[in-house]
């Protein structure tokens, strides 16, 4: 890559805001069995059911992402949430089904039915069951789980394949809720319409095959990172000197102008630097070179190098340059 030395003056602007897409594997998934017992579950299986089967009872899907807070910054905002789900086998016509927010911790324990897991097996410590929030001790306030009376999104099923729930508002809002407040992330349940034959089975997140696995794709938006940092950066007692910094498609460009400890013109240009995200208070480094100025139409190519340059910013208008080479140290507050 050319190196070019070129003077620019821009204006900064401290607004703009980063949007980034995630796509998060569920951590825990399982089929709540009707029974009166609550001794039925299938926490290790590769199927979820929801809806009613020949039989009249019925079976609701419960899925989580609990690391939701792990993997999305805490400050982000949450603009678009989406369920992806694979349908695996159905046998009965087109329905409605529905997600709700649950507002009960559960769990998934290693109860692992017989193909094609439709009845469920034996419930294992921990699972969650018609009765059981955590099978054998703790029990939901309402057998069936617990969860919001209004659903966060609905899609109608119809053939194997796979199924997109959201985006919707609640949808959005659910996964805010849980990256604000972790403690509270207890998931969806699903439910299909339960008035007739409606049963549907998906695959969970132990399904053998890795792209029928159910994902939760995630949009957010933050402030504070480098897309706001373009621009003119200069200490206030430091006269004559500066920084311009761009955030290009390439990653991290810096220039430097200023005065040489004889009192020459010196500029600086930076190698480019890719971050995967910007820390505040956390410094990162560049290699400059220093070089005579140049033009758009006749840059300058003459380039050796001088040293390295450690930036930190404390905000989107407040940092630290420092400034390491050929001259003694310049720092930059």
């Amino acid at each position: 890559m050319r190196r070019v030395l070129i003077a620019i003056v821009l204006a900064c602007i401290c607004s703009p805001v980063w949007a980034t897409k995630i796509l998060l594997p569920a951590t825990q998934d399982n089929t709540l069995y009707e029974s009166g017992s609550g001794l039925f579950s299938n926490g290790a299986g590769q199927h979820m059911f929801t809806g009613v089967p020949d039989e009249p009872v019925r079976r609701r899907a419960v899925i989580a992402f609990k690391n939701i807070h792990l993997e999305i910054p805490a400050d982000a905002t949450i603009t678009s949430a989406k369920l992806h789900l694979n349908l695996s086998r159905e046998t009965t016509d087109a329905t409605i089904v529905r997600l709700h927010r649950m507002t009960s911790d559960w769990g998934e324990g290693g109860s692992q039915a017989l193909p094609p897991e439709n009845t469920g097996t034996n419930a294992e410590p921990g699972d969650a069951t018609w009765v059981h929030t955590f099978w054998p001790n703790f029990e939901w306030r309402d057998p069936g789980g617990d969860f919001e009376e209004e659903f966060s999104a609905a899609e109608l099923v119809d053939g194997v394949g796979n199924y997109t729930f959201g985006p919707s508002v609640d949808m959005t809002e659910d996964v805010q809720l849980w990256l604000d407040k972790p403690a509270l992330n207890y998931g969806w349940i699903i439910i299909a319409a339960e008035n007739f034959l409606t049963q549907k089975r998906f695959d969970t997140r132990e399904n053998e095959t890795e792209a029928f696995r159910p994902v939760l794709e995630v949009t957010f938006s933050r402030t504070g990172t480098q897309f706001d940092y373009s621009g003119p950066w200069y200490d206030p007692t430091l006269n004559g000197e500066g920084y311009l910094a761009f955030q290009t498609p390439e990653g991290w460009l810096f220039y430097y102008f200023g005065y040489s400890s004889e009192g020459t013109f010196l500029w600086l240009i930076s190698d480019v630097v890719t971050l995967e995200d910007l820390v505040l208070g956390v410094p990162f480094e560049l290699n400059m070179w220093v070089g005579i100025p140049g033009t758009f139409t006749e840059p300058s190519t003459d380039l050796k190098p001088y040293g390295t340059l450690s930036v930190m910013f404390d905000s989107c208008n407040t940092g630290q340059f420092i400034l390491k080479g050929l001259e003694p140290d310049k720092t930059s507050n």
